[in-house]
């Protein structure tokens, strides 16, 4: 029984009596969203004596399902009248037959040259067994009704408080709009999503600001102007930030606003000047024992530095006297930098390492630095840190990239010389396909060249990527993706793929 995932278990305990009373179940984290059966379910653990007493982590789903397609080119959105229009052989809306027929085509892209893994013949078989597309759509409409429902009644939000008040070894509270993943590989099955008929295929939702084109970053719009139906994008978001800067009762240490890479995040024109969202999330801040945030931010697909040059952002997060693990993603266009002359983002103007004497992980994401400024900030980090992140990161006006600030780590750095555990340094980069949660994890091979004598695991020629045969490659929604970073050829004779 100990090998059996806790969906497994569950059922397991359902078949009789005696199997509920001596089958162990354990899980530490709740669902929430705006949808009546994942508040139910919430609802009912927070009621049970034995299980509230496990739960660590309220994880809410802040994607939220869609009547149409809106197009956000100013505050005042937009739908293609043509998208709405019935589709006359499928009996349902023209955008809802083209966004599952993306869905299809994304899940052949993933999958590519892959060998058939047990994982993908269970997408196929769901995909083979597809409902009617007018059923769908039915399905569908039924969603989208109860969502509204809980949204006039705020039913969420009051579990949200209920919860807080019945979890008492509440940690963390993670908000992300890619609960939904891609289509039949969803991040998290949450009650909603394991309710799911077999077989069905529906427009996967997004939360907050987020364009579906592949690839591409909407720009967020100033938040001073903008509409309410435009900042409640970010409904679950602003719940979270606003009861939790409230209530005062609970013990909660740990705030997340994780993307999972995909291009979008909570609008970082919060941070231009003061407003109820950036005085919610300073108060977050400043609580006594707060000690992890993750933020993704929505910064748009050029440098806007606002947020930062105004020195808001620095000032709340600076707050956090007792931070011990930040992690900071940006969706800026990395690849675009340089070419538009945009500067580095300031660190100094973002990161307050002094104000952090306890900090020991560090992670940033898609961010573009200076090599010197990077550098200085790294010399200031306490001997408290235990790790670091690296991912996605560009120099745009540094041609020896992530290989010179490797060489300039284990120049400049005292780390190998610690007695105690030397920081963990880990570099994440672009894979050869580029798609959202995809990358390459440099681990040991950086320990190996930091702390002994392994060699550079970066390549310094034009590409500035991970050698080949260094490194993993990794998938944030199908973990059975893992795979070593070597050649299509070796690959094949691994029989990874065809």
């Amino acid at each position: 029984m100990s090998f059996l995932p806790n969906k497994d278990v569950k059922s397991l305990r359902l078949t009789c009596k005696a199997l509920g009373e001596i089958t162990p179940f354990s899980s530490s984290r709740v669902f929430l969203s705006a949808n009546s059966l994942n508040i139910q379910v919430f609802r009912a653990v927070a009621d049970h004596p034995k299980f509230r007493q496990e739960i660590t982590e309220i994880i809410w789903d802040d994607a939220r399902f869609v009547s149409a397609p809106l197009i956000w080119e100013n505050v005042h959105p937009t739908i293609d009248p043509q998208s709405v229009q019935t589709n006359p052989d499928e009996g349902c809306p023209n955008w809802f037959v083209e966004e599952c027929e993306e869905n299809r085509y994304r899940m052949r892209h993933r999958k590519h040259r892959d060998v058939d893994r047990p994982d993908h013949l269970a997408r196929k078989n769901q995909i083979d067994a597809q409902m009617p597309l007018k059923a769908c759509w039915e399905y569908y409409l039924q969603i989208l009704n109860d969502q509204a429902t809980v949204i006039e009644s705020q039913d969420d939000e009051k579990a949200f408080l209920y919860g807080l008040e019945r979890f008492p070894r509440l940690k963390r509270v993670t908000v992300t709009p890619a609960a939904h993943g891609w289509l039949f590989t969803p991040l998290y099955e949450t009650p909603m999503i394991r309710a799911f008929p077999y077989g069905f295929n529906y427009p996967i939702p997004r939360g907050w600001h987020f364009d579906q084109t592949e690839g591409q970053v909407v720009e967020p719009l100033p938040w001073s102007e903008a509409t309410e139906e435009y900042k409640e994008l970010w409904r679950g978001a602003r719940i979270t930030l606003r009861v939790l800067s409230q209530v005062k009762k609970h013990n909660f240490s740990e705030l997340s606003f994780d993307s999972k890479q995909l291009h979008t995040g909570i609008n970082f024109r919060i941070f231009d000047q003061p407003c109820e969202e950036y005085n919610h999330f300073a108060a977050i801040m400043k609580r006594p024992g707060f000690r992890r945030l993750h933020l993704s931010l929505l910064t748009g697909s050029s440098g806007y530095w606002a947020g930062f040059q105004s020195g808001y952002f620095h000032q709340a997060v600076s707050l956090a006297r007792e931070l011990t693990d930040i992690y900071l993603s940006t969706t800026f266009n990395l690849g675009s930098l340089s070419s538009l002359g945009d500067p580095p983002i300031p660190l100094k103007k973002v990161l307050p390492v002094m104000e952090w004497p306890n900090l020991c992980n560090l992670a940033l994401s898609r961010f573009s630095v200076d090599t010197s400024e990077l550098m200085d900030i790294l010399k200031l980090l306490p001997s408290s840190l235990q790790s670091i992140e690296l991912e996605f990161i560009e120099f745009p006006f540094d041609e020896s990239c992530l290989t010179g600030l490797l060489e300039r780590m284990r120049e400049e750095l005292n780390w190998a010389e610690r007695d105690q555990l030397k920081p963990t340094v880990t570099i994440a980069m672009e894979g050869h396909r580029r798609w959202p949660g995809r990358f390459i994890k440099l681990t040991d091979e950086v320990a190996s060249f930091l702390y002994g004598s392994g060699g550079n695991p970066v390549d310094g020629g034009d590409t500035c990527g991970p050698r080949n045969g260094w490194g993993t490659n990794h998938d944030l929604f199908e973990a059975e993706y893992t795979r070593p970073n070597v050649s299509i050829p070796d690959l094949r004779k691994l029989g990874i793929v065809r």
